[in-house]
């Protein structure tokens, strides 16, 4: 019995043993592997050359892309030709396009920047990378997927892995204290400011991003049922809905700067006119976008940013690489910088971008969240606290109807 004993207790041993060789040496090699298959990625990526078509309307987005290309071809020796869009719906017609040709591989566009209608348009014709690329990436791990469910949504459709979260903003918008002592803070009161000063408010040109963001957030507000806004929209169950909108842009357009004749062509339109004292109040989705242009002498000191006393529309951005991306290992590389400490710090930095990041400061070592605690932040850049309320998207098909409309009613004859 006692043999007996003694050599279950010896089998056991053994069993640990082997059990504690295997944890002690297949995991980490499992790691190890993991390790040597995205240094693999690196090693294919170097020497290639990706288009990143991004909007270039903005000189400090285009320097901030230009340091992160210099970056990444130091590090990877990847380059990356920044090809400057005014709109990004032209994109994704090309991208299209190619798809209808059969140019399935070797296509024009390596990894654009992008969100809402014109992810759900290449969400909805296939013209997207599919694999769940972005959760391979090594510096996924600072993305809190888990309890931020705007990463993964994207204008409420969810992105099922196929766009890298790159950046927050959020409409808001600003004014002169040397001038005003309270601006409107509600689209009523905003209706009512326009009546009172003719011809000192006006907006950008749908479909410019900020023109037709400034629309949503004028029709969230007053609509009704604001979950109607989620669901996809039907002309025939919704084209009252937006009837709201429409009373209240004919009211105030006679009243809008040059009589709602002739409109901006963008926000940067908008910060000169507010600088040349034309209209009174300006409006960007980039919350650092005032301070940035006191710093650059464009606006004064005493230029200050609000948002709505309900909140104003906030959405995620994000880079996704086509379907027939050319070289999508190195894209991935250059996504994955994107997404790293160095890189969001950069962009969130005030002298730079201003973008807020979209990583967690919580998944960050100690060093690195002494370095976002202690950003500087603008003069006229909004705290944390001042922005957190926050309007959802509208489902994206809201958006076409919404632009549509309003170039027949108030922008046909422009």
């Amino acid at each position: 019995m006692l043999i007996n004993i003694r050599k279950n207790l010896v089998k056991l041993i053994f069993n640990l043993c082997l059990i504690y060789s295997f944890i002690h040496f297949i995991f980490p090699s499992f790691a190890l592997e993991r390790n040597e298959s995205w240094k693999d990625v690196l090693k294919k990526a170097s020497g290639q050359t990706i288009y990143f078509h991004a909007w270039g309307g903005a000189k400090n987005i285009n320097s901030y892309i230009k340091w992160a290309a210099g970056e990444v071809k130091k590090k990877y020796n990847i380059t990356v030709k920044h090809v400057k869009v005014s709109d990004t719906a032209n994109v994704v017609a090309k991208i299209l396009s190619e798809k209808n040709v059969k140019k399935n591989n070797n296509g024009s566009v390596d990894l654009v920047w992008i969100n809402g209608e014109n992810f759900s348009l290449m969400k909805n014709n296939n013209l997207l990378l599919s694999e769940k690329w972005i959760f391979n990436l090594p510096n996924a791990k600072f993305l809190d997927f888990s309890n931020d469910p705007s990463l993964l949504n994207d204008f409420g459709i969810p992105t099922d892995g196929m766009e890298m979260p790159w950046g927050v903003s959020q409409l808001n918008f600003y004014y002169d204290t040397k001038y005003i002592n309270s601006p409107p803070r509600s689209a009523l009161e905003l209706k009512n400011y326009i009546i009172k000063n003719k011809g000192r408010f006006t907006f950008p040109q749908p479909p410019d991003f900020v023109g037709t963001s400034f629309l949503k957030q004028i029709l969230i507000e007053l609509i009704a049922d604001k979950n109607l806004l989620k669901l996809k929209y039907v002309a025939q169950q919704h084209e009252k809905e937006l009837d709201t909108l429409w009373q209240w842009l004919d009211e105030v357009t006679p009243h809008l700067w040059r009589r709602g004749k002739n409109y901006p062509s963008n926000y940067l339109a908008i910060t000169e006119l507010v600088a040349e004292r034309e209209i009174d109040l300006g409006m960007a989705f980039n919350i650092a976008h005032a301070s940035n242009s006191i710093s650059e002498g464009k606006l004064s000191n005493s230029v200050r940013s609000y948002i709505h006393d309900k909140g104003t529309l906030a959405n995620v951005h994000f880079v996704a690489i086509p379907y027939n991306s050319s070289n999508k290992t190195a894209s991935k590389v250059f996504a994955n910088f994107l997404i790293s400490p160095e890189a969001q710090i950069k962009k969130q930095n005030k002298d730079f971008w201003g973008d807020p990041s979209v990583i967690s400061i919580n998944k960050l070592s100690q060093k690195w969240k002494n370095k976002f605690s202690t950003l500087p932040r603008g003069l006229a850049t909004l705290t944390n606290e001042d922005l957190r309320m926050k309007l959802e998207e509208p489902h994206p098909s809201w958006v076409k109807v919404i632009e549509d409309k309003w170039i027949k009613k108030y922008g046909s004859s422009n």
